[in-house]
């Protein structure tokens, strides 16, 4: 093998080996740091990465946005916690419930996609998440109104881990997170993802060629609603508390803050946005208040400088340093 060959070879590897050391380190973070505040915003991180990962494949592999993923979120949430307080079932039993209703959610938020494009199915979803959160807030019986739910059982196990333990409950959010990420992958990677992709640049082309443009986008919005209800359910059982005023438009605004900031291209974009937007304020210590003000600028500046996000600014960077490596280096006479 020539010396431009070495070295072409190992560049590629070099990405793949960077993924591996991230998932070493997200694996092994509770015996590298474990202090019970970063485990905690670790936790956090990774479940923002988990639903914001199912919106930035519906929006970067099928071209769809919403702003009712905070809303199907927060109702995976609460069938999680009406299942614990109303019927005494534990964190597993819960689980078909709260993916079950982000998928049915999610499968309902698509219908309006049907007839309605751009900024008018933007408008109807933020319309569809306050409807909700309204919702939640007056079936008193049900999700305790305003109040919200508080009392979770905090002493179950699942798989030998326990729920009320932060390294245990962090390693099961690692494990849901890993699984979502596996299936994303394997989507985008099939001939549907192929067909999503499609469907997101030219809708009329790939209409007049057979496809079901109502049934794939519904299936999509279902998915990806699943993916939020399951997120929810883990926020859930992380907080302890579920409340309509966590699950807001605003919380709909930080998914999509987390999408662009990280890349919606690729399905590690929502998890490194996940990242800079939990664990920056604390880093640097800002108030809530100055937090918003940062993440506002830094979302122009992205906007303006690098509209695929973080990752395709790194993967920019990359391919500039590769331009600057003399020949004599990879073995080119001139």
């Amino acid at each position: 093998m020539s010396t431009l060959e070495t070295r072409i070879s190992r560049q590629n590897v070099f990405p793949y080996l960077g993924l591996i050391l991230l998932g070493f380190l997200v694996y092994m973070l509770p015996l590298i740091s474990p202090s019970g505040k970063v485990l905690s915003l670790a936790t956090t991180a990774l479940v923002f990465a988990i639903s914001s990962a199912g919106l930035g494949f519906l929006w970067g592999q099928c071209g769809q946005l919403t702003l009712a993923h905070a809303a199907i979120f927060g109702i995976g949430g609460y069938a999680a916690a009406i299942c614990a307080k109303h019927f005494a079932l534990g964190f597993l039993l819960a689980l078909p419930f709260s993916i079950g209703s982000g998928l049915v959610c999610g499968a309902m938020v698509a219908l309006p996609s049907l007839r309605t494009r751009g900024p008018y199915f933007l408008i109807l979803t933020f319309a569809i998440g306050e409807v909700i959160s309204v919702i939640e807030m007056r079936l008193e019986s049900i999700t305790g109104g305003i109040n919200g739910i508080t009392t979770l059982p905090g002493t179950q196990n699942f798989l030998g881990l326990h729920l009320s333990e932060r390294a245990d409950y962090y390693c099961i959010v690692v494990i849901f997170a890993t699984i979502v990420f596996l299936i994303l992958c394997g989507l985008m990677r099939s001939r549907w993802g192929v067909l999503l992709r499609g469907l997101r640049e030219n809708t009329d082309l790939a209409t007049s060629l057979g496809a079901n443009v109502a049934q794939h986008r519904i299936i999509v919005f279902a998915v990806t609603g699943a993916i939020a209800g399951l997120a929810g359910q883990l926020h859930v059982y992380h907080v302890k508390f579920i409340a309509p005023e966590l699950f807001t438009s605003h919380l709909s605004i930080i998914f999509l803050l987390v999408v662009l900031l990280g890349g919606k291209s690729h399905l590690l974009g929502p998890a490194l946005g996940s990242l800079v937007y939990v664990f920056l304020p604390e880093f640097i210590g800002l108030s809530p208040i100055l937090s918003q003000i940062v993440f506002g600028a830094l979302l122009i500046l992205m906007i303006l400088t690098a509209p695929g996000g973080l990752l395709s600014l790194i993967s920019r960077a990359i391919v500039w340093r590769k331009s600057k490596i003399p020949c004599k280096h990879i073995g080119i006479n001139k």
